[in-house]
């Protein structure tokens, strides 16, 4: 101790430690849930694994009789430690172990959380309330530029770059240690809060505790749903993925340089325009969601076509971001408040053991919102209803606000002393702005000239939403995939990553900054449905989503237009829904009315490829009616067929049992003088990737 002390006690900043500690929550948050949906997703039902979710639910141990006075600090330490080991620990392993790793970590940040923030209302509320919020800004901050760096995947989990994670834990380890030192103070930008300052504020009611955690705990999971990764919300409103980045950090950012230099700004928000920013935050975001949604519910004629995002979408979307900053704001009153209400350990740890049974009933929720169809009972409550999750998210933000003294939004002006401390910390968010800019700009380039492809290379690729057949994550080696087809044309299936139960990473935006070739999401994330993209080396045109009628799992399909040389193809990239026998009880025919509302919308429409997961075999009524269109399946028709290096238990499936197909229309089969068709990928997604090349 005497060794840390004289070499790393004068180096401990409480800004970079916290900051870094929720830059780690976040990324074991995200991988966590991520874990435990992939051991469920693999078997296609809800499983034991959900269970480790209650690791959410730490803060009960605080009702133990050993820390009716506190909790220790050398507990804090311990618990600390612990979360980091388990963030540096967690890449390297398969998804169950993982799974255990992240959920002790969070397990250690849902009981470290409330004893460090009833430690901080010891000393100066005003001062403790603007560092925390830096902290989470700051943590934020770090989070989106290594997410942008990344193509929304984390960098630190790309193994060449594991590196960046470990020096941040080795600094957080050696500081988390100085909470064993009584001489310990803590700095906002240089200056000092020293822990014998004492809060004289009377202690607030349990009541007023347990609304002030609800409030903090829901901007964390706002936060997480959302915030962390701009491409989130790129997805689910068709917006500029590079505008919605810098827009995001540049609030984030402000906020920071706000606290720093002019927190005395924030007394000119009455306590009336904190209100109706709220508000209107609260109101722009379930806007965004419901403006972006189909009333599946309520939809009687089929197909049906997405709406058309227009300018007043866009509008709608920039002024949310624009209000986004209040969420922030709302983190540093709530948290001055609650260190004003001077809670007991076990009256905080009370608190937050009922809020983190909130935060663990919004992951599920939202969870419900994409897989409603397989969760038994309550399951068709959630569909459509993303919008109603945030708006519960929204609210409990806002109206917990209604607990904050107006002389809370008083903070006095900054001292002009230690401006080398801001100067530093100036230095460190500026570096974190630009790399995300420059980072988000050159990731996000137009994409690269071909020439005319002869033959054209059609790939149809179900990637399990970016898991391997074991259910570990694998953007990289599907990638690897896809890079090594050479394709023309790329239609992926279950590509719908850009939400919680996948870590809020986006595989289609991971692997065309690679490719940069030109790209069409398909539906919106916020619909619900299964995940379809077309990726083209070619410009797509006239690119829009229809959906099919669907009584389960709701099911859609992309139309769009791609010219190679004087050819215009009519690509159709689409996913059905599970198969069902339509001769054996119940007697359900949704999926031959999905393949026909499909052959429909093709019509008598020429050069036509049409390429998906169809989840038919071969034997179907469905595949009949297909052939019968008429269209042509390229692997009956194709003058050399293999089965590449697709593992042994697909074997059966192919060709007999396989429900992968690309199918042709006669005039292109006629033009055509060789059709080549592999199944190959190994086991780098449950389904093999299905490669077609015809030469023309």
């Amino acid at each position: 101790m005497e060794i840390y002390k004289k070499y790393f006690s004068k180096y401990y900043s409480e800004l970079i430690l916290i900051s870094i500690l929720f830059l780690f929550f976040f990324q074991l948050i995200s991988d966590f849930i991520e874990s435990i949906y992939a051991l469920n997703l693999i078997e296609v039902e809800l499983n034991e694994n959900a269970a480790a979710a209650l690791f959410l639910l730490s803060p009960v141990i605080l009702f133990i009789p050993i820390f009716k006075k506190g909790f220790p600090d050398r507990g804090m330490v311990i618990i600390g430690e612990t979360m980091i080991m388990c963030r540096i620990l967690e890449p390297l392993f398969k998804t169950q172990l993982k799974m255990v790793l992240t959920g002790i970590g969070i397990f250690c940040f849902m009981l470290f959380l409330p004893v460090f923030l009833q430690s901080k209302s010891k000393t100066n509320e005003e001062k403790n309330s603007l560092l925390i919020g830096v902290e989470l800004s700051l943590g934020l901050a770090m989070l989106i530029l290594l997410r942008t760096l990344g193509s929304t995947l984390d960098l630190t989990y790309h193994f060449w770059f594991l590196w960046i994670s470990w020096i941040l834990a080795a600094i957080a380890a050696l500081m988390l240690v100085n909470f064993l030192n009584p001489e310990r103070i803590t700095k906002i930008f240089g200056e000092q809060i020293n822990v014998s300052e004492s809060n004289k504020e009377k202690k607030g009611s349990k009541w007023k505790v347990l609304g002030l955690s609800f409030g903090i705990t829901s901007i964390l999971v706002l936060i997480y749903f959302a915030f962390s990764s701009p491409g989130v919300i790129s997805r689910w409103t068709e917006g500029n993925y590079t505008a919605i980045t810098i827009i995001i950090i540049l609030a984030i950012i402000a906020f920071i340089f706000l606290v720093a230099f002019k927190p005395d700004l924030i007394k000119r928000i009455t306590f009336k325009g904190l209100l109706v920013w709220n508000g209107l935050f609260v109101l722009m975001l379930v806007l965004n969601i419901g403006i972006h949604q189909i009333p599946f519910l309520f939809t009687t004629s089929y197909p049906v076509y997405a709406p058309t995002t227009t300018i007043l979408h866009h509008i709608l979307l920039y002024i949310m971001l624009i209000f986004s900053p209040i969420i922030l704001i709302d983190f540093t009153l709530l948290t001055r408040e609650l260190f004003r209400s001077r809670p007991s350990i076990r009256k905080i740890g009370g608190s937050f053991f009922i809020t983190s049974i909130y935060f663990l009933l919004m992951i599920f929720s939202a969870v419900f919102t994409t897989v409603w169809d397989y969760v038994p009972y309550i399951g068709a409550f959630f569909r459509d209803m993303i919008w109603f999750i945030y708006l519960i998210v929204g609210l409990v933000i806002a109206l917990p606000i209604f607990l904050v003294k107006k002389d809370s939004l008083f903070f006095a002006k900054q001292s002009r002393n230690n401006f080398k401390a801001k100067l530093k910390i100036s230095g460190l968010i500026s570096i974190i702005c630009f790399g995300t800019i420059i980072g988000v700009v050159l990731l996000e380039m137009p994409p690269k000239e071909y020439a005319i492809d002869n033959p054209i290379r059609i790939l149809s690729y179900n990637i399990q939403q970016g898991f391997d057949e074991n259910g570990d994550k694998n953007f990289e080696g599907q990638y690897e995939v896809i890079k090594n087809a050479n394709a023309s044309i790329i239609g992926l299936q279950e590509s719908d990553t850009c939400r919680i139960s996948n870590g809020n990473a986006d595989i289609v935006r991971y692997i065309n900054n690679r490719l940069r070739y030109y790209s069409y999401f398909g539906p919106k994330t916020i619909t619900g449905t299964y995940g379809i993209a077309l990726l083209s080396r070619y410009p797509i045109k006239n690119a829009k989503t229809f959906y099919m009628e669907s009584e389960g799992e709701q099911t859609a399909t992309i139309e769009a237009e791609i010219t190679i040389g004087v050819i215009t193809y009519n690509v159709f990239v689409t996913h059905l829904g599970e198969f069902i026998d339509p001769t054996i009880p119940p007697f359900d025919r949704s999926q031959i009315i999905q393949q026909e509302q499909l052959l429909e919308r093709i019509g008598a429409k020429t050069n036509v490829i049409l390429l998906g997961d169809f989840n038919f075999r071969p034997d179907t009524e469905q595949y009949n009616i297909t052939l019968v269109h008429p269209l042509d399946d390229c692997w009956e028709i194709a003058n050399s067929t293999l089965i590449g290096d697709v593992p042994n238990e697909w074997e059966p499936r192919l060709p007999a049992e396989r429900v992968d197909y690309v199918f042709i229309s006669p005039d292109l089969t006629a033009f055509s003088t060789y059709i080549e068709v592999i199944y190959f990928g190994g086991t780098a997604s449950d389904h093999p990737a299905l490669l077609t090349s015809i030469r023309v």
